[in-house]
Parts: structure tokens; sequence; C-alpha cells
């Protein structure tokens, strides 16, 4: 396969390493200062893989969508224009899959943590929280990931009903759900939820040792996209994946 690295940052020069030993070519790497390709290196390329700027996103998805070409999106942030980018792809007849982190043991992470959700929703006695650190240089906050852990423990847990993203002025009310961030360092991604108690507490925590395992999964989507069109997460390209 051919692909185009819209972004090439950390992460699109680590997705283009794993494409390389795949046997993949990176035929196209864009920055915030590239001109949009030609119509014949266009031609050439099999999906767009795209970690880049939230801002950018939607621009780079139209013009991408009218060439006809199927994109993978890694970038977060860009929440807002989710139902304009839907639509841009809907409009051009060819597919999109996205995800806030695209790391294959975060997905099975997630699926622990939903089942441990039902289990607690039992249990009034247990509070929950979320904590996630990233790098310095990171630009969005909570991230994406931690606000789908949140809103997938809202989704399973009936006694709360709001996310906590800021930090608390006073104390924090018994429906909230806070994620709270920092930001250091180096740190590719922490994540942890805690099920706290007066008895007890459950901690369960994924931690990416680099982005390797981020690459892997944008470049699974990939193939999963490539001659496929519509607009799926990337939890529904595992869901499909894993026949669950």
């Amino acid at each position: 396969m051919n692909i185009a690295l819209v972004g090439y940052g950390k992460m699109g020069k680590e997705v283009e390493q794993v494409a390389l030993e795949r046997g993949w070519t990176a035929r196209v790497r864009l920055t915030s200062q590239s001109d949009f390709p030609s119509s014949q290196v266009i031609r050439g390329i099999d999906v767009v893989v795209h970690f880049a700027r939230a801002a950018d996103v939607e621009r780079h998805v139209a013009e991408w969508a009218k060439a006809g070409k199927p994109l993978v999106i890694g970038t977060t942030g860009w929440g807002s224009s989710m139902d304009t980018v839907r639509k841009l792809i809907e409009q051009a007849g060819t597919g999109l899959v996205y995800s806030s982190n695209f790391s294959l043991g975060m997905h099975i992470f997630q699926r622990i943590v939903k089942h441990a959700g039902a289990l607690i929703n039992r249990f009034e006695d247990y509070d929950i929280g979320i904590q996630e650190t990233h790098h310095k240089e990171k630009a969005d906050s909570p991230s994406g990931t931690a606000l789908t852990l949140g809103n997938l423990l809202l989704n399973q847990i009936a006694r709360k009903s709001e996310l906590l993203t800021g930090t608390p002025q006073g104390a924090v009310k018994p429906a909230q759900l806070q994620i709270s961030s920092a930001r250091t360092g180096n740190v590719v991604g922490t994540h942890s939820v805690l099920f706290d108690s007066a008895a007890d507490a459950i901690e369960l925590t994924h931690r990416a040792k680099n982005r390797r395992g981020f690459a892997l999964g944008a470049l699974l989507a990939a193939e999963w996209i490539h001659h496929r069109t519509g607009f799926y997460s990337f939890e529904e390209v595992m869901a499909q994946l894993l026949d669950i």
C-alpha cells in the first residue's frame, strides 16, 4: 500500500517507520508548510493517515475526500467538527476511520474498564475517577482517550451523569466523574481509572511505552478502510475484527 502522511511529527515518523517494516511506501509527507499534492501524485495514494493539527482536520478531510481517498484520523481535539467531517465523507462516497487513541492495548483496556464499570455500578460505596498524564507538548487536555473512558463509564454507572474536566471549584458533586490531567516531560501516555471506597481501592492502568502501538493500530485501520466507504470509529473496526 501507498500512504500519505499528513503531519510529519513524532507520530507521523513512527507511522512511516512501521509502514516501511510492513513493506508499505510513504508516497507523501505533508507538514503545515506543504502544498496539497498534484493530481498525479494523489492517484498513487491508497490511504491518508492524519496526525496533524486539530484546526486543520476539516480542511484536510475536505481536500482528500474530494480526491476520493479514504482517511485514518489520529489527530485529537476536533470533536466539534465531527458532524461536518462525517457529511464530507458521506457526500464524497469515500471512507474514514477515527480514534482518539489507536493503541491496540488501549482498546483492550477500554473493554476491561467497561466491564469493571458494570460491576462497580452495583456497589454504591465506590467512587470513580480518571487520571491521565502525557508529555508537556500535548496540545489538548484532557486527552481524547480520557474523555472516551469517562463517557464509557458514564454509560455503565447510573450514579454518574457528568464529566468534570477542570479544576474543581469546591467539592466534587456526587454525580460528577472527575478527569484530572498532568503534562510533564516525555510521557507517551498513561491513563488510570480508580474505583475507591472506604474499605479499599481498585486501580486499572494502561501505560504506553512508546508510539509503536499507536502506529500499528493506525495502519491496521488503514488496511481495513482501504476499498471501504463510510464513517467509522476504531472501536467499530475492532469490534468487527474481533467479531464481538
